[in-house]
């Protein structure tokens, strides 16, 4: 309890702060494609406004929901490490441990299987509407509880590997986890991994001139010529809209039956016409803020190390198509985790500087926990892309509602990618020390996971997959629009 209220609280007024606030801006771009709801900020109340006890606001409602569990989430992630480094220092008794780690895993799982899909669905069922009670919500947050009972179902039809078919119900839930949680890391990787060597590598993505202000200035201008046209057409929609009220309702059932008039084609037609141009003047805009800091100093060793990452991604496809295609007899049958070839290459380079050997086993083990950092920085590179996408996928016009969604999609994939890694490192973190004046049994925490090997090459499966998909979406998306940047769609 006394790792877990200083991290709890000094998530939630230090790191939030900083992150919460990113997420605002990361969906204010999503919000303001809507076609005609802009969000404003709340009015300031009257002087003789007196407000009113009990009935919580919602819009702030779903943030604190947000903020408590990811703050609850990154306390418990944290508390596993801690729980690692004193089993491996010999800080408080074994027993002591393996309490404190069970509580801390399996309130990730059920956070994971239960407690974020769940939120989900209270978080949209609240939205934006102002004060609402919770006897107006209640119902519709139960509603949103039904696809929630379905996941679990649907979790618990994960195939188990066959190591695993006889183990007991706790092992088998964070194995089904590992899996899902396996194929969901490897969809991440492959679509980071072809996203920077999109980005970075000459070679995929071309030479691209530095727009200059005139080009620029053009494009503002033939974007303000749509916007004036369009308002004066939404004005003259809206007059008609009137005179249509002195309709018949016979009338009105078959104009919508029809799908509009010319008049509204139209309509539909400039309102795309300016989405598209709006994003090719942020895109253009973003060329030539990236184009003039690469020519400073800094911009060139960033980008010769976006560079050398984006040939790290490159070697990533490449190390898991040959795991797949030479090593899968090796890999059932042995007690290592294979890394990809760029890590064990560093690696090796390492133990030729070194003045004195390094044994086989520590360079594995430091080949092992650079593949693993390199997957997270991969991860990391596409998460933006994911969290745009998510809340276009849901529909939100609000960047508070936004960010409240993409802070619990956020836990949802910290608490995923830690499992992940706690099994990972399993042969890299030492036995725990034992004393003869002990007398209870030591036990070690790793014991109580599933070992990684049994999982097999389901993650470089899931990564060539991605890739793959990636790719082909990338290419499809130039070919259609003639660009492949997916940052504002």
């Amino acid at each position: 309890m006394f790792l877990r209220l200083p991290l709890l609280w000094g998530c939630r007024h230090y790191l939030l702060n900083t992150l919460y606030s990113d997420l605002r801006g990361l969906s204010t771009s999503t919000a303001s494609h809507s076609d005609d709801d802009i969000e404003l900020d709340d009015l300031p109340a009257p002087s003789t406004h007196t407000p009113k006890p009990g009935g919580p606001d919602s819009a702030f409602l779903h943030e604190s929901i947000a903020r408590w569990i990811f703050s609850w989430t990154f306390s418990e992630c944290c508390t596993l490490f801690i729980l690692l480094i004193m089993q491996g220092a010999n800080v408080f008794s074994s027993s002591v441990r393996l309490a404190n780690w069970r509580i801390a895993l399996g309130t990730l799982v059920l956070f994971t299987i239960v407690t974020i899909p769940a939120a989900y669905g209270v978080v949209l069922a609240m939205g934006n509407t102002g004060r609402v009670s919770f006897l107006r919500c209640g119902p519709r947050t139960l509603l949103n509880f039904i696809p929630v009972a379905l996941f679990v179902i649907a979790f618990a039809q994960v195939p188990l590997p066959s190591a695993l078919i006889a183990a007991d119900m706790t092992t088998a839930t964070v194995a089904r986890l590992i899996v899902v949680g396996t194929v969901f890391i490897g969809v991440l990787s492959g679509f980071g991994a072809i996203s920077n060597c999109r980005e970075y590598l000459p070679f995929f993505s071309g030479s691209k001139k530095i727009p200059s202000e005139a080009d620029i200035r053009v494009a503002e201008h033939a974007l303000s010529s749509v916007q004036d046209d369009l308002r004066q057409r939404r004005l003259a929609a809206h007059k008609r809209a009137n005179e249509a009220n002195q309709q018949s309702w016979l009338s009105r059932v078959g104009t919508s039956f029809r799908g509009g008039d010319d008049f509204t084609q139209e309509m539909k037609g400039l309102e795309s016409l300016e989405y598209q141009m709006n994003k090719n003047l942020q895109g253009l805009r973003k060329r030539r803020e990236a184009g003039l800091q690469s020519q400073t100093l800094r911009g060139k060793v960033t980008a010769v190390l976006q560079q050398l990452f984006a040939v790290y991604c490159v070697t990533r496809i490449l190390g898991c198509l040959y795991n797949l295609t030479f090593l899968p007899s090796q890999r059932s049958s042995s007690n290592l985790n294979y890394s990809d070839l760029l890590a064990n290459v560093l690696a090796y380079g390492l133990s030729r500087i070194s003045a004195t050997p390094v044994p086989t086993e520590d360079i594995a083990a430091f080949s092992r926990q650079l593949s693993l950092a390199l997957v997270g920085l991969i991860i990391l590179t596409s998460i933006r892309l994911v969290l745009r996408g998510v809340t276009q996928l849901l529909r939100v016009t609000s960047r508070s509602l936004g960010a409240s969604l993409m802070l619990l999609f956020l836990s949802q994939v910290m608490a995923t990618y830690l499992l992940s890694t706690i099994i990972q490192m399993r042969s890299s973190f030492p036995p725990p020390p034992s004393t003869p004046d002990q007398q209870d049994a030591v036990v070690n925490l790793f014991s109580t996971v599933p070992e990684y090997e049994v999982f097999g090459s389901l993650f470089d499966w899931t990564f060539l997959l991605a890739s793959a998909a990636s790719a082909f979406v990338f290419w499809f998306a130039k070919k259609v629009t003639g660009s492949d940047d997916l940052e504002h769609d």
